[in-house]
């Protein structure tokens, strides 16, 4: 079965490692633990949230890619996450 995609542009409060990678994440009122080694990679800035930027920005934002079970169910769910300047990061994309 094919994994279902969902453009959200919705807000996560994300706990980091010491390294920076997101460690876990709580998005829609649901506390996720992030399981394997999270993927990170830059992408245009406006990118994670479809939005057009200036011709040409060199403005980029560092994006991850992590995969996270639910503590409540154990759903297991693929991230794309926005990293923010603080805790509250963007998520543009969710798999299921």
């Amino acid at each position: 079965m094919d994994a279902l995609a969902r453009h959200l542009d919705q807000i996560a409060t994300v706990w980091t490692s010491p390294d920076g990678a997101p460690a876990r994440l709580v998005w829609n009122r649901r506390r996720f633990l992030v399981c394997g080694k999270p993927l990170a990679w830059f992408a245009p800035e406006g990118a994670a949230s479809g939005e057009d930027g200036p011709t040409g920005s060199r403005e980029e934002t560092r994006m991850w890619q992590v995969q996270a079970r639910a503590v409540d169910n154990g759903e297991l769910l693929i991230f794309d996450l926005a990293a923010g300047r603080g805790p509250e990061w963007t998520v543009a994309h969710i798999f299921d």
